[in-house]
């Protein structure tokens, strides 16, 4: 009997336990008085608490209560109205997500984890919403406004103030957002002073890492921030947003974590964003005709112009490199021969180039440009498509808005212009656009989205390589067209160079060099191996934002290591491989020569997660390595050697018009 007792009490005791539990981790919005609220991240890190008083709204964000935003401002003016004034909040109703998803990007699968509430903000003249996201890395809100007409917003009061002695790392606003990055202390700002979207703060004492952008932005303008001169930042709209009906904004977002590989690898902008169409994209991301790879592009490479002959050029050798496309760029509309307008020379380029296994991308500007009709129009735009489509052309690259890409009516295009080409299954990418705000999970076909300073402008190159993927990227993808290796290369090494192409990735790469110059070189074989899509990123803890980058990148079971030095001083970094799974890896490495920038070092090795790893940096160096799964066998393998680049011979042939690899440019051992 008391036995039994003894275990009835036990009993008792585990399910009170576990309720006490579930009441503590499932509790994520409390009201700490009438005119509070605060919502908590599902692990409990992250906080953000809505307060009203004195008649206005404000909220402040912490993390593992180390305070990210400071009590900052909430408001909206529409149509003359102040929203968030005379303010007090009423009961949240809350709600919450946990689910996957397929992505593009940092890795494959993104996680949509969050607890959220929808906030109402009674105001006798102007009530709204307050829609709130509190996630494990970051916390997002919008203003819900319930409408009937047609309505103006004017101006966004929201603030973005930091604790003081707070590091920003951010570029002046300009169209297309091809300032470079730097660093500033939040009181160095000047008052009015301009900046894009995102920028990276780093709090005092490297207490914790965040990102201001935003998301979900569609059909109005965009936003990127004014200081004040103290100790924040205003949000400052890219002119009038006009809506009819219900209206609500883009979500503001805040990211947050202990490091930047939790920035780096955060999924809340796409989670934020709307799923794509399966009518559309039936297979996902896998939809054939939405297809990742490296393409050539005459643009920077010195090759003569855009004719005809010059592209069929180009192709032969993306085929060489086994790269899957071909850019077209401005010109091609002015193609004619004889009778045949630019439309048949162009289905005899992209007959030739499947042929060769290559398809074909085309340049289109947004605006009517030297006599040639833009995509501005939709009945012109979705003609050019279904042009593109007929003679097989696999995506159209779009420039020149020549307007602020901020816009209500331009942010409005791209996402017009992404449905439409879907409609016609074409890829598209972006070059002088806004920043992406998680359109590639509504349109898988977007493939590329510039908002950088890239290399069509003049180097140095190695502060914004080591900035870029820690401000720029957080917001998704970028147009970098990466790797120079003539006269442009600038003051970084090659294996820097090749090392961007792993870093500042893309569904789609456009690759600035001249490809006879990649076929040339000795480090040919890595080129041709690095992917533009991942499934695992950690960036690991040597990096620091303007100084260097290290990332393991995985693709399957295959490891890839790239490396890039901001700074003009040799660095020696000693690498963990924990990252590696179990068993042995052929580690085939393309590093810096010693006191050389044009040059490389190949080197093949085995190794293992047990192993060590030291890197030796020259000033803006680089490095690369791709570490190989070795399926185990019954008979060891003696020790690989350096990978080498076949000699002509044993090679597969190239095309005529492009000379054979010479011997001298075999690698070093």
């Amino acid at each position: 009997m008391v036995h039994l007792l003894l275990k009835f009490r036990n009993t008792v005791v585990r399910v009170f336990s576990l309720l006490i539990f579930l009441i503590a981790t499932t509790t994520a919005v409390t009201a700490q008085d009438e005119n509070t609220v605060m919502i908590t991240s599902p692990d409990g890190a992250v906080t953000m608490t809505v307060a009203s008083a004195d008649g206005g709204l404000t909220y402040a964000v912490t993390y593992k209560k180390t305070p990210v935003v400071t009590s900052s401002r909430l408001g909206l003016v529409v149509d003359d109205q102040v929203f968030g004034e005379d303010a007090t909040v009423g009961k949240a109703e809350k709600y919450s997500a946990n689910e996957k998803y397929l992505t593009r990007g940092a890795h494959q699968v993104a996680l949509n984890k969050y607890k959220g509430a929808r906030i109402p903000v009674a105001s006798e003249k102007a009530p709204f919403v307050l829609d709130v996201r509190v996630f494990n890395d970051g916390v997002a809100f919008r203003y819900l406004i319930e409408s009937k007409d047609k309505a103006v917003v004017e101006k966004e009061l929201t603030r973005f103030d930091f604790p003081a002695g707070s590091i920003v790392w951010s570029q002046p606003e300009s169209n297309g957002s091809e300032s470079p990055y730097s660093r500033k202390k939040l009181e160095a700002f000047k008052a009015n002073e301009q900046i894009s979207l995102p920028a990276t703060i780093v709090l005092p004492g490297k207490a914790a890492y965040a990102a201001v952008t935003e998301a979900g932005l569609v059909n109005f303008a965009g936003m990127s921030l004014v200081a004040d001169g103290k100790q924040g930042f205003a949000a400052q709209l890219a002119g009038d947003t006009r809506r009819t009906g219900k209206l609500s904004t883009p979500w503001r977002v805040v990211l947050v974590g202990k490091d930047l590989n939790t920035l780096v690898n955060s999924d809340v902008v796409t989670s934020l964003s709307p799923a794509f169409s399966w009518k559309l994209f039936p297979n996902a991301y896998n939809t054939r005709w939405v297809d990742p790879g490296r393409c050539v592009w005459s643009g920077l490479a010195g090759r003569g112009p855009v004719t005809l002959e010059n592209m069929k050029y180009f192709t032969d050798k993306a085929a060489a490199l086994g790269y899957e496309y071909n850019l077209v760029d401005e010109g091609w509309g002015h193609w004619k021969e004889g009778k045949r307008d630019h439309w048949d020379l162009m289905k005899e380029l992209v007959e030739y180039a499947a042929k060769k296994g290559v398809k074909i991308w085309v340049w289109k500007a947004y605006p009517d440009r030297r006599g040639i009709i833009g995509l501005e129009k939709e009945g012109e735009r979705k003609a050019f498509f279904k042009k593109c489509k007929e003679l097989g052309i696999a995506g159209v690259k779009i420039e020149y808005f020549d307007v602020d890409p901020d816009a209500q009516d331009i942010v409005q295009f791209c996402q017009t212009a992404l449905q439409d080409a879907a409609a016609q299954q074409l890829m598209v990418s972006f070059r002088g656009a806004g920043k992406p705000t998680g359109e590639i999970r509504t349109w898988p076909n977007e493939m590329s989205r510039e908002v950088v300073r890239g290399q069509e402008l003049n180097p140095p190159w190695a502060p914004a390589n080591v900035t870029l993927p820690f401000t720029r990227l957080l917001a998704g993808h970028t147009g970098y067209v990466p790797v120079q290796f003539g006269k442009q290369r600038g003051e970084v090494t090659w294996a820097h160079h090749i090392a961007s192409m792993a870093v500042l990735s893309a569904p789609v790469v456009f690759v600035a060099a001249d490809p006879q110059s990649i076929i040339q070189n000795p480090a040919v074989r890595m080129m041709q191996r690095i992917p533009t899509t991942w499934d695992e990123t950690i960036v690991l803890p040597q990096s620091e934002i303007g100084e260097l980058v290290v990332y393991a990148r995985r693709k399957g079971t295959t490891w890839f290591l790239a490396a890039m030095n901001g700074q003009d001083e040799a660095k020696t970094v000693k690498v963990d491989l924990a990252f590696l799974k179990r068993g042995n890896y052929t580690l085939h490495e393309v590093s810096d020569t010693s006191g050389k920038q044009d040059s490389v070092a190949l080197n093949s090795r085995r190794m293992s997660r047990w192993s060590s790893l030291k890197l030796s940096l020259n000033p803006y160096g680089g490095y690369i390595g791709r570490f190989e799964k070795i399926i185990p066998k019954t008979a060891p393998k003696p020790e690989p050697a350096p990978e080498q680049v076949p000699a002509p011979s044993a090679r597969p042939a190239l095309p005529p018009t492009i000379p054979a690899v010479p011997k001298k440019t075999a690698p070093e051992k």
